[in-house]
């Protein structure tokens, strides 16, 4: 059996005091009630993390319109029951619908749902991939598909044209690199982390600029300067949105899709009555409705593979909610994050076991897989040691003679907390109760005449935490 946690949540509230607080606590009872007709619950694998989440978890009120509030805009998992023609364990994702802002969001193991907000997740796309996108992915979809309709009802621009993408260093910013230079666009991204230079040039940029570059600094006065950009996905808002819009070609289109840098727009009527200019805001949480959202992440699925190598994306656990968060609001994160709910803190490190198993003795039953292997180092004060095991079925486990909880369900993560059975020497025994499994050793076998526990059967491994646990 698969081993059950209560479902747990990152929640935000305030405190009697006016201060804002946050941390895992259990799932609020109005969102791990049971269902109305008309909603659903999804088993939550992943969620995530946009700039409009760091500020929910921060309190502000502008996102947070409710407290407490479990933030997390985007959603990634399995549904727990059916939903409209969706059968239970249909892979869905969900993003919008007001999740995370005025109702409980994905920053959870269990999320309750409108069902009519629920997309079906394309094939071959999994949760944690889908969240690297998220609504990332899907503000740079509309953003270039707006640019291109609106340039298509003008003159169009010159193929050597310079296209700006503005906080190209953060996850809406490299993948609209990546999506603009697919497109055939001369892309200039713009960042002041010279650690991503690499990875914007391997995702498509032509060339890279500073903020100061793009502010030209020499003319700060003139309501226009030199047009320069065919169009502009800006990212952060503030003064160097004001910036960009004074070198946009005639007829060019600036896509605002954050506020990093600040809500105010210093700016003037000259780009847009002098030479044309389109101002578009991109809204990607609620003005798609769902069958737009059903027909975007087919392209965002055909995307991933062009970028998935290049493309940095953090895993963290719901413990490390609040320092992402954190760093994300002083401008120190880059790529995107993703959040695993059922995990409280990311491993240290892991520890592959899938080689040197032995086979049994003359007198041990068949199917029966030993691991023997030294006590794990590096361990510090606080640290807990995590037995991971994956097999398509049932299967019984002992470590050093005691038996551990049982495995009784199809493939999934199953894990148990086994830092103190372990010694300085240690013995694993796996025995899975497959039929035409482990009943034959396998060929193969190395000098010692041990050989790696078959990919058929799954894998097995140690994780080293820091503290909290994974379910």
């Amino acid at each position: 059996m698969t081993i059950q946690a209560p479902p747990r949540c990152w929640l935000v509230d305030r405190a009697p005091d006016g201060r804002s607080t946050a941390g895992c606590a259990p799932l609020p009872l109005a969102a791990d009630a049971e269902p109305a007709a008309d909603e659903a619950i999804v088993r939550v694998e992943a969620a995530g993390f946009n700039y409009k989440d760091a500020l929910a978890c921060s309190g502000h009120p502008g996102v947070a319109r409710m407290l407490p509030l479990v933030p997390g805009i985007d959603a990634a998992g399995t549904l727990e029951r059916p939903a409209g023609d969706m059968p239970a364990g249909t892979p869905v994702v969900v993003t919008g619908n007001q999740i995370g802002e005025s109702r409980h969001g994905a920053f959870a193991t269990r999320l309750r749902v409108p069902a009519d907000a629920i997309v079906r997740r394309p094939v071959g796309l999994s949760a944690r991939d889908a969240m690297a996108l998220g609504t990332a992915g899907l503000t740079v979809l509309l953003a270039c598909d707006r640019i291109d309709r609106i340039l298509a009802m003008s003159h169009g621009m010159p193929g050597d044209a310079e296209w700006l993408v503005t906080g190209a260093s953060g996850g809406v910013g490299m993948l609209a690199v990546a999506e603009l230079a697919a497109r055939g666009r001369r892309v200039v991204a713009c960042t002041r982390k010279a650690r991503a230079h690499g990875l914007l040039r391997a995702l498509g940029a032509a060339a890279i600029a500073t903020p100061a570059d793009v502010a030209d600094v020499t003319a700060a006065n003139k309501p226009l300067v030199r047009s320069r950009w065919a169009g502009v996905v800006d990212t952060v808002g503030g003064p160097l949105l004001a910036d960009a819009l004074k070198a946009v070609r005639p007829g060019g289109v600036v896509a605002a899709i954050g506020m990093a840098a600040g809500i105010e727009l210093p700016t003037t009527v000259h780009p847009f009555i002098l030479r044309g200019v389109t101002l578009c805001g991109i809204d990607a949480a609620s003005l798609p409705t769902q069958a737009e959202r059903a027909t975007l992440w087919p392209r965002l699925a055909d995307l991933w593979p062009r970028v998935r190598d290049a493309f940095p994306v953090t895993t963290i656990g719901l413990g490390q909610v609040g320092d992402w968060s954190a760093a994300m609001l002083r401008g120190e994160t880059s790529g995107r994050a993703v959040v695993l709910p059922w995990t409280d803190r990311m491993p240290k490190h892991a520890i592959n076991l899938t080689a040197a198993w032995e086979p049994p003795g003359k007198d041990a039953p068949r199917g029966v897989w030993l691991r023997r292997f030294g006590g794990p180092t590096g361990l510090e004060i606080g640290d807990a040691v995590w037995l991971v095991v994956e097999v398509p079925g049932p299967a019984d486990v002992m470590l050093n003679g005691r038996p551990l909880p049982p495995l009784r369900s199809g493939r999934a993560r199953w894990s148990h907390d086994v830092t103190a059975l372990l010694g300085d020497r240690n013995e694993l025994v796996v025995m899975p109760a497959l039929e035409g499994h482990g009943a034959e050793w396998p060929a193969g076998r190395d000098a010692h005449g041990r050989a790696s526990f078959p990919e058929s059967l799954g894998r097995v491994s140690l994780e080293i935490v820091s503290g909290g646990i994974i379910p």
